[in-house]
């Protein structure tokens, strides 16, 4: 675990705060996407936890930006966190991973996907014919980037927010593009994301170099907790025996989503 502790913080837009921490060997380069598991209770409290993307990093700095929501454990430490407050997190790879070969790529995200796409448009090289479609409810929280990209970006507003559902899905469904000769990254609500993903996967077959969706939260996540909670046992078990076994990721994934989806999760 590296120790990070807090530095800076600027308000990026009114759902986005972006805090500097100074984290003495923070690791400097790996994937536009990487993403850390950050520890907000007392020492050994792993249950306290979240997952955040790294906006930037540069020797013994660490850049992270914080989707705002109320009542939310990270959110509130953003926001009341004093400079000078220390936090502990793991680094961890992203899953970004564009084919050398793309003509193009696409990507798809909410709010929370943000800093990511930041990250990837910054690391694009000049002249890649890039898409993005950003879904933010409020148009406040738009945000520029620069990159040396062919760049065209598409914003969605007044959906996505855990209450009315995401466009995001229908995105990635109606691409006009030949996506054998691209590459779509895509994160956000889970459930949409995971949809996306049946539909690249199974419905097209589309070669799983093609594609990185990942999951980074869950609206109305009480009620899915809740219902989650007599078969999170189960469902860790499902995972570690498959890891274990050396099974296929995407193999294991299917297998993880078709649990999920057996009990209306």
């Amino acid at each position: 675990m590296l120790t990070a502790t807090l530095k800076d913080r600027v308000q990026l837009t009114p759902r986005m705060l972006r805090l500097t921490f100074e984290v003495p060997g923070a690791a400097v380069g790996g994937r536009p996407d990487d993403w850390l598991q950050i520890f907000f209770g007392e020492p050994g409290d792993h249950e306290r936890r979240r997952n955040y993307t790294v906006r930037d990093a540069r020797p013994d700095e660490v850049v992270v930006d914080f989707a705002l929501h109320e009542g939310g454990l990270a959110a509130t430490w953003a926001r009341e966190a004093d400079l000078g407050e220390q936090l502990v997190w793991i680094e961890t790879a992203g899953g970004y991973e564009r084919p050398a070969d793309a003509r193009w790529q696409l990507l798809v995200g909410d709010l929370t996907a943000l800093p990511a796409i930041g990250r990837i448009l910054e690391s694009t090289p000049a002249g890649l014919r890039t898409m993005v479609v950003a879904e933010v409810f409020d148009a406040a929280d738009r945000q520029r980037w620069d990159t040396a990209a062919d760049l065209d970006v598409r914003w969605l507003h007044g959906s996505g927010d855990g209450d009315v559902p995401s466009r995001l899905d229908d995105v990635v469904r109606s691409c006009p593009e030949r996506l054998e000769e691209g590459y779509i990254w895509m994160a956000g609500e889970t459930r949409t994301v995971r949809s996306a993903r049946r539909y690249l996967r199974h419905e097209l077959g589309l070669d799983r170099t093609r594609y990185s969706l990942t999951g980074y939260w869950l609206a109305h996540s009480e009620e899915w907790l809740e219902r989650y909670a007599p078969i999170a046992d189960d469902m860790a078990q499902l995972w570690e025996r498959g890891e274990a076994e050396g099974r296929d990721p995407e193999e294991l994934q299917d297998a993880y989503d078709n649990a999920l989806e057996r009990v209306g999760l």
